[in-house]
């Protein structure tokens, strides 16, 4: 998280020491975007869940707060409806009985920054990261895990610059859920999620 942190302070600083001549048109932007990670097994084992898949519709604002040539950088604002369905188990007794179930979640991500390289082009590589938190309506995944789960995201993509301040948005997230070790497991998932937007840009 340090390294995360430290790298995200030089890319402001590197942004802002980078001034442009004109001002882009856009200071403000609105984002309708939606996502799908598959069911694959992630690479890590131990805590974390298995099998998963997870679509997600989102709302993102985000505030250019920098002008530059090189790389514009942006606050972001997330507010998100996720549904997971993962595999579980049901114990009766001595039977073990295999069962999937959904959960779904409304989450917010407060804290993010996305960086917008060669933003005069109108195709636009970006990276970006967030952090926020994802209450599910039930314990997840079941009663041995806990309602409130915190969500991480960071990735990249192409945005596309269309005319009259429009843009479409592609990218890929590394999307992790965790409930920060605050339940009996703490059984996280990792998601591969790819995702596409929309976007309004102010005028």
């Amino acid at each position: 998280m340090k390294k995360i942190l430290g790298s995200a302070f030089w890319l402001m600083l590197l942004a802002f020491c980078v001034s442009a001549q004109h001002e882009e048109p856009g200071k403000s932007e609105l984002m309708v975007w939606g996502g799908y990670a598959p069911a694959v097994r992630t690479f890590a084992i131990g805590g974390r869940t298995w099998d998963a898949q997870l679509g997600i519709g989102a709302l993102r604002y985000s505030r250019r707060f920098n002008n530059s040539d090189w790389i514009n950088l942006k606050y972001t604002l997330d507010a998100s409806l996720l549904v997971m369905n993962y595999p579980d188990k049901v114990v009766s007794g001595t039977t073990v009985t295999p069962t999937r179930e959904t959960r779904v979640g409304i989450g917010l991500a407060p804290i993010g920054l996305q960086g917008n390289f060669r933003p005069r082009k109108k195709i636009q590589p970006f990276i970006g990261l967030a952090l926020g938190f994802m209450p599910f309506t039930e314990r997840t995944p079941n009663a041995t895990g806990k309602k409130f789960n915190f969500s991480t995201a960071g990735g990249g993509g192409i945005e596309y610059r269309l005319a009259n301040k429009k843009a479409i948005t592609v990218g890929y997230n590394f999307y992790h859920i965790s409930n920060a070790s605050r339940g009996i497991e703490n059984p996280g998932y990792d998601a591969q999620l790819f995702f596409v937007g929309y976007t309004f840009l102010s005028k």
